[in-house]
């Protein structure tokens, strides 16, 4: 993991999306191709379903990637984000050691690893718009995004500013699994897929149909954002893919080549703003600790 990491500071591995054309970049965390390919019939704006590389295995290494310090683009862009990993990425000092396996060994906390891996990242203050999501509803679902959370922010977000570009990043189809939540309480497989998985409680039917329901009820979101909001070029696309126990793997692990992982739609479509929705945003203030997100999404 740490010489895959180091070579990634060094070398191009997977195209930036930076790279390619698009006005509006919409993220769906761990979607694999096939899995949009399954659920595409049902969504009119999934119609041709391409693919590339993607520039991480996991969201920290997407984002430390993706927008590189030194990419004038950074400023001309709207994040609009769900994902907890932004925080320790873009407003604090990452802690590059505590994120490769060196974590818990006496190389935890070193000097040399931290240089070894450290790159520039913008601040966010670097970006033309940046936007956390998230909100503390307690239980099983924590102060995980809900997709329509990320629609509302992103409407707004959209109406309000004049990005050139903006980033539009749901926490679907990534467990926990919220298509059956029932308030705040989730069925425990929704909530550990992984573990019942590992533990053969679950077979990989039933969480894999899970997944995909997962992915309908995020889909079903980014429909009523690309229904409220202005863009020529949408692209619809992952962070990263998912594993179901290829290679006695599961969920996602960072630096791993495996092409479920690193292979992640690319589907280009179109937006108009016909006002049909007016975002919906709580103004209650919450101070929610970057651990508790990330323990929320299952990462600690």
């Amino acid at each position: 993991m740490f010489p895959m990491l180091w070579a990634e500071k060094h070398i191009d591995i997977g195209t930036n999306v930076f790279d390619k054309e698009w006005d509006l970049l919409i993220i769906l965390d761990a979607c694999r191709v096939d899995a949009l390919k399954e659920v595409s019939p049902e969504f009119n704006f999934l119609d041709d379903i391409n693919s590339i590389w993607s520039v991480g295995s996991t969201s920290k290494e997407w984002y430390a990637n993706t927008f590189q310090g030194n990419r004038p683009e950074i400023g001309e862009t709207a994040l609009v984000s769900g994902n907890g990993w932004v925080e320790p990425l873009f407003e604090g000092q990452p802690n590059w050691s505590y994120w490769t396996m060196t974590r818990h060994s006496i190389w935890h906390n070193s000097s040399v690893i931290n240089n070894a891996l450290d790159r520039p990242l913008p601040s966010k203050e670097d970006f033309g718009e940046y936007v956390t999501v998230y909100e503390d509803r307690g239980g099983d679902c924590g102060t995980v995004a809900l997709p329509d959370d990320v629609t509302n922010a992103a409407i707004k977000t959209g109406r309000e500013t004049n990005t050139e570009r903006m980033v539009v990043h749901y926490m679907q189809p990534h467990a926990p699994y919220l298509h059956e939540r029932d308030g705040n309480k989730l069925p425990k497989m929704h909530n550990s897929p992984f573990e019942s998985l590992r533990n053969g409680s679950t077979s990989r039917e039933e969480v894999w149909e899970a997944y995909l329901n997962n992915l309908r009820l995020v889909l079903h979101s980014v429909e009523n954002l690309l229904a409220n909001i202005d863009a020529d070029e949408v692209v619809i696309s992952s962070d990263h893919g998912e594993l179901f126990g290829e290679c006695g793997l599961y969920s996602h692990i960072a630096a791993c080549p495996h092409p479920a992982l690193k292979r992640v739609p690319w589907v280009t479509t179109s937006a108009e703003d016909t006002h049909q929705m007016e975002p919906e945003l709580s103004t209650e203030d919450i101070n929610v600790d970057t651990k508790t997100r990330l323990r929320d999404l299952g990462y600690l």
